[in-house]
C-alpha cells in the first residue's frame, strides 16, 4: 500500500510532543513553523498553511471544500454546505453587511466620536483605567449603538458577562465545574439574546425613514420582505457584537501601547488631529484625511491580530499545495505569522506606521498577507466599522488627553482567546499646556510573553522588538 504524502512539519516527542509545545509558547511555536514551508504538518489531524496564496484557497472555499465547525459558544456545529441554517446565516450576514459597509459608516455622523470622548472623560476623572475592560466597554457601546441605535438597553453589561463566561479557565477544574461554567453561558447568551431581539423589535415599531439608520434597521427591512426571520436578524447582530467588540478592544489596548513606546509618532497622530479637525469631533467621513492615524490602526492590526489563528475543518477531500486532505482534518491559518512574514514586509517586527503610506503601488502586497479580520465569505463583517471606529476613536482621545501606560507596570501576552495585552493599565491624564516636554525613555522589553518557557529550539518571538522606545526627540 502507498504511503500517504504529508507535508514536513515538527517531529515533536512522543504522542503529545507537539500539542505541548505548542501549549508552552503558542505564538513562538507558530513562528518557528515557518522554516518547514507554506504548508507544515503539525500532527495528523491539524495543517498549519503559511503563505498569502494557500490562506487564500482555504478562505475563499469556506462553506464548500472547508467548514467552521464551532458556534459563538464554541459548542460543535454543522457548517457544512448541505446545511440549510448555513444558507439562512449566510444571507443574513450579507444583509447586515449592508449596514457595516462604508455609506452606512458615513451616515452614523460624529456619534462615534461623541461615544468616545464621553467614556474618555470618565476614564480622566479616575486618572487610571485598566485597558482590557475600560476599552470593551467602550467598544460595546460603540458597536451597540451602531447595531441597535441610540437605546443600547442591557446590551453593553449582557456583553461583558458572556465575555467573563466564555474566558476560559487559568488551570484545569472539576468536572462539576465545567458544567456549571456551560450553564452560566447558556444562560448569559440567552439573556442577550432576548435583549437583542426587543431591541429590534423596538425599532422596527419606532424607527422613522428620516432618522439615521442601523443594522438593526435594515434587517427589520428584511424581516418585513420575508427575507430573514425574527431569529435570524437578531442571531446575526448578536455574532457581531460579540465579536467586534471584543478584538476592536484589544487592538485598540495595542494601539495605546504602542504610541506610548513610540512618542515620536503619538505626536503625530496628535498633530494630525489638530491640524484636520480643528478642535471638533471627527467622522467617519474625516477618516481618508487622517493618514498618519489611519496607518497606525493598520500597522498595530499587522504587528497584533486580535484573531491570530483561524481554523477551518475540510469538508470533502481536497488537495492543498499538492498534499492530499481528508474529511475532519483541520487547516489553520494565522494571521500574527503571515502579517510578520520577511518576505512581505521589511523589518517584519518593527512598529512603522509609514510602511502604509511609503508602499509603492508598483509593488502590492499578496492578497492575504494582511488579514487581521479572516478573508473569504465568512470574514469578519465588522472589518470596515472595526478599522473606522478604531480611527476616529484614537484621533478623538489622542487630541484631547495624554494616555501612557501607567509607570512599573508589565503588560504581558495573553492568547487564551484572542491576543490581547493583559496586566495593562493606562494613565489618562490632560495634555500638558505651553511647549511639550521631551518624552523620557524607558527600559526595553515593556511587553513579555505569558505563555511560560519555550520549548528548546523554537524561535524566540521577537515580542518587545515592536514596543521597544524611540529616542527623545
Amino acid at each position: 500500500m502507498a504511503l500517504l504524502r504529508v507535508p514536513p512539519g515538527p517531529t515533536g516527542a512522543g504522542r503529545h510532543g507537539n500539542r505541548r509545545a505548542f501549549d508552552r509558547d503558542q505564538l513562538g511555536f507558530l513562528l518557528h513553523q515557518q522554516q518547514y514551508g507554506d504548508l507544515v504538518r503539525v500532527d495528523d489531524g491539524l495543517y498549519l498553511a503559511n503563505s498569502p496564496a494557500l490562506a487564500e484557497e482555504v478562505f475563499k472555499h469556506t462553506n464548500t471544500t472547508y467548514a467552521i465547525s464551532r458556534d459563538l459558544l464554541g459548542e460543535q456545529t454543522d457548517g457544512g454546505r448541505a446545511s440549510e441554517d448555513l444558507a439562512v446565516w449566510m444571507r443574513a450576514r450579507s444583509l447586515a453587511g449592508r449596514g457595516l459597509n462604508r455609506t452606512s459608516m458615513r451616515a452614523a455622523e460624529d456619534r462615534l466620536a461623541a461615544t468616545a470622548a464621553r467614556h474618555a472623560q470618565g476614564w480622566r476623572a479616575r486618572g487610571t483605567v485598566e485597558a482590557i475592560p475600560a476599552l470593551e466597554d467602550l467598544s460595546a457601546h460603540l458597536v451597540a449603538e451602531f447595531c441597535l441605535g441610540p437605546d443600547t438597553g442591557g446590551v453593553p453589561a449582557l456583553l461583558a458577562r458572556l465575555q467573563d463566561a466564555l474566558l476560559p479557565p487559568v488551570l484545569p477544574l472539576p468536572a462539576g465545574w465545567h458544567v456549571l461554567r456551560r450553564r452560566r453561558l447558556h444562560r448569559v447568551n440567552r439573556d442577550l439574546v432576548a435583549e437583542v431581539s426587543r431591541l429590534i423589535d423596538h425599532r422596527r415599531a419606532t424607527h422613522r425613514d428620516d432618522s439615521p439608520h442601523t443594522v438593526a434597521d435594515l434587517l427589520n427591512t428584511a424581516r418585513d420582505e420575508g427575507a430573514i426571520t425574527p431569529e435570524g436578524a437578531t442571531s446575526i447582530i448578536v455574532a457581531n457584537l460579540f465579536a467586534a467588540h471584543e478584538t476592536t478592544a484589544a487592538a485598540l489596548a495595542w494601539l495605546f501601547l504602542l504610541l506610548d513606546r513610540h512618542p515620536r509618532i503619538r505626536r503625530q497622530v496628535r498633530d494630525e488631529a489638530e491640524r484636520e479637525l480643528a478642535g471638533r469631533l471627527p467622522t467617519a467621513a474625516d477618516v481618508p484625511r487622517l493618514a498618519v492615524t489611519e496607518s497606525v490602526v493598520k500597522e498595530t492590526l499587522r504587528l497584533y491580530p486580535p484573531l491570530w489563528l483561524i481554523e477551518r475543518t475540510v469538508e470533502e477531500p481536497t488537495e492543498l499545495a499538492g498534499y492530499p486532505l481528508r474529511p475532519g482534518q483541520r487547516v489553520a491559518v494565522s494571521p500574527f505569522v503571515l502579517q510578520r512574514d520577511p518576505r512581505h514586509y521589511d523589518d517584519p517586527t518593527a512598529f512603522r506606521p509609514e510602511r502604509w503610506t511609503d508602499r509603492s503601488p508598483s509593488a502590492p502586497l499578496p492578497k492575504y498577507a494582511f488579514m487581521p479580520f479572516g478573508g473569504g465569505p465568512r470574514t469578519c463583517l465588522g472589518t470596515h466599522f472595526a478599522t473606522v471606529a478604531m480611527t476616529v476613536t484614537t484621533a478623538t482621545l489622542t487630541s484631547s488627553y495624554q494616555i501612557t501606560r501607567t509607570p512599573g507596570t508589565t503588560p504581558v501576552f495573553s492568547t487564551r482567546t484572542i491576543l490581547q495585552p493583559h496586566k495593562l493599565t493606562l494613565d489618562i491624564t490632560d495634555h500638558p499646556r505651553g511647549p511639550r516636554p521631551r518624552p523620557r525613555p524607558r527600559p526595553n522589553g515593556a511587553v513579555a510573553s505569558a505563555a511560560g518557557p519555550r520549548t528548546p529550539g523554537q524561535a524566540r518571538c521577537p515580542f518587545a522588538d515592536a514596543t521597544a522606545p524611540e529616542p527623545a526627540q
